[in-house]
């Protein structure tokens, strides 16, 4: 009995959870995903002018490999403290850490200020640089062609060494730099702005036949890659923009005293 009267103690209690309801804005990582997911497996829903942009390509490399040598031979003899100054600056930006930092910063800021501009554009260059990576690292490692500072031709190839030496065709950094600069470009109105962001990936295509360890066909075909995964990133991120928005109602809990203790019960 003494257990049924402390229980009355708690009879005027009714207690009321209220669950807010919770707004999902994006999920972010899901959408970057999906994104790269999209891009890599497009192949799969190509059409036919799909296949003859993609064969377009493929000719066009083959067609500016004839400038290798003469390109190479260019850039012979040119180094000077200012060109070793851009080439730096060039070959940063190519590099994966500074595609880590760009890309992080733009999402950062998003969240941090609330800024959806600076968030997205995040998003697209996570989506953007990851597929670029997976497709330039595939067709470095199948390909297998050598770089031209191992003076054995522009036309050596060991398909799946593992070896850096012959992983020059695509140029990663090209690849890197012109997915990031793309991007930005995008979404970006101011003209000057554009031109900067792509001078930047101009300065680090430059910057490895600068130092001799790329064929200009390496960088165009860097830059193409780059184009595709780019333009897909922005496209796909644009449409998988949803906002999905999980709602609970008022969670009602009362207690009920009884001889043998509480009864609890919990009602929508």
């Amino acid at each position: 009995m003494r257990k049924f009267w402390v229980a009355c103690l708690f009879l005027p209690f009714v207690a009321t959870a209220q669950v807010d309801t919770v707004y999902v804005k994006q999920w972010d990582a899901i959408r970057v995903i999906d994104g790269a997911a999209y891009t890599l497996t497009s192949p799969a829903r190509w059409k036919g002018k799909d296949f003859v942009k993609a064969g377009a390509v493929v000719v066009g490399t083959a067609a500016i490999s004839l400038l290798d040598e003469p390109m190479r031979d260019f850039w012979k003899g040119k180094e000077t403290r200012l060109l070793d100054k851009f080439e730096r600056i060039g070959n940063h930006y190519g590099k994966p850490y500074s595609a880590v930092a760009v890309t992080g910063g733009f999402y950062l800021t998003g969240l941090i200020f609330k800024n959806e501009w600076a968030k997205e554009t995040g998003l697209m260059l996570a989506s953007g640089l990851g597929s670029s990576t997976i497709v330039q690292t595939f067709f470095k490692n199948a390909i297998g062609r050598a770089r031209p500072n191992l003076n054995i031709g522009n036309y050596e190839a060991d398909p799946f060494n593992s070896d850096s030496p012959y992983h020059s065709l695509p140029s990663g950094h090209t690849t890197v730099a012109f997915t990031t600069s793309l991007i930005l470009a995008r979404q970006v109105e101011p003209i000057p702005v554009k031109i900067f962001f792509y001078s930047l990936a101009t300065l680090t295509a430059a910057s490895r036949m600068y130092l001799d360890v790329h064929w200009v066909s390496d960088i165009a075909f860097g830059g193409a890659i780059a184009w595709f995964c780019a333009d897909a990133a922005v496209k796909r991120m644009a449409a998988n923009k949803f906002r999905p928005i999980v709602r609970q109602q008022a969670i009602q809990v009362k207690l009920y005293p009884y001889p043998g203790g509480l009864s609890v019960r919990a009602t929508l």
